[in-house]
């Protein structure tokens, strides 16, 4: 399969690496595999990237991990224009969001990686999938479903989870369980989305964009309160206060504009 022009595969791959859990996902200079949950059945997805292309199994999966469908062209457009993304796109014209398959798994690793590090949350999150992930095969475990997670409610806790993020996950949990919360829904409207979200305790601003942005593949979402996003925009003269209206010339492609914020802390 065809990369789209300029695909940043190391970018991507970075990413996915800082963030990967033993067991769950496997992240190598040139691959990506992961056990993935179809139809209440566990498989392993695998991705080899090279010489522009990327070969794998389960190709509709791959392309939305990959992000491989979005039309670049309207936001680069936008961000050739602007001061503080011009730089930014003209070094990684070809970036691309880094995406999960399941809503719910975004929210819980959003809910795990409130106000603490990129690898703390990874780890916490670790335990859970070690702790409470289906297994399958010799040593591979699924992501934990919402129907997991409340039949071992009590397991999550000890795992170094505060009290308000376990109450978080279980609800977000049961929402998910019963029905009540449709994820398809969600995803096509992004408005309704962040309200939706919000209503749930322990879920604010942030974690709803990170599950927006990740989980729902909204263009528009924007962490604007996120550490990272805070840092990157002050390299550029913009204030804490200015955040919001600054990105709000973004609009609609916020979302897009978030990668490149965090690429531009390592570059």
């Amino acid at each position: 399969m065809l990369l789209p022009a300029n695909f940043d595969v190391a970018r991507a791959l970075a990413f996915l690496k800082a963030r990967a859990i033993p067991g769950l996902e496997v992240v190598t200079e040139s691959s990506y595999g992961r056990a993935i949950t179809m139809q209440g059945r566990h498989h392993w997805l695998g991705c080899e990237f090279r010489g522009g292309r990327v070969d794998g199994s389960a190709v509709p999966q791959i392309r939305r991990i990959f992000d491989l469908d979005t039309d670049l062209e309207p936001f680069l457009r936008m961000a050739r224009r602007d001061r503080i993304l011009a730089p930014l796109v003209r070094r990684r014209p070809g970036l691309r969001r880094p995406l999960l398959l399941d809503p719910f798994e975004t929210a819980v690793r959003a809910i795990a990686g409130q106000l603490i590090s990129v690898t703390a949350a990874t780890t916490l999150v670790a335990r859970l999938v070690e702790r409470c992930g289906p297994r399958f095969g010799r040593t591979r475990r699924a992501f934990p479903g919402p129907s997991h997670l409340l039949r071992n409610q009590a397991r999550i806790g000890p795992l170094g989870f505060p009290k308000s993020k376990v109450a978080a996950i279980l609800g977000i949990a049961e929402a998910c369980h019963s029905g009540r919360l449709d994820w398809d829904f969600l995803a096509a409207d992004p408005a309704a989305a962040d309200v939706t979200l919000r209503a749930f305790t322990g879920i604010g601003p942030w974690t709803s964009a990170y599950i927006r942005w990740r989980g729902l593949g909204d263009l528009d979402a924007f962490p604007e309160t996120d550490l990272g996003i805070r840092r990157a925009m002050s390299q550029s003269g913009v204030e804490p206060a200015q955040i919001r209206s600054r990105g709000e010339q973004w609009k609609p492609w916020r979302g897009l504009a978030v990668g490149h914020l965090w690429a531009s802390l390592t570059d």
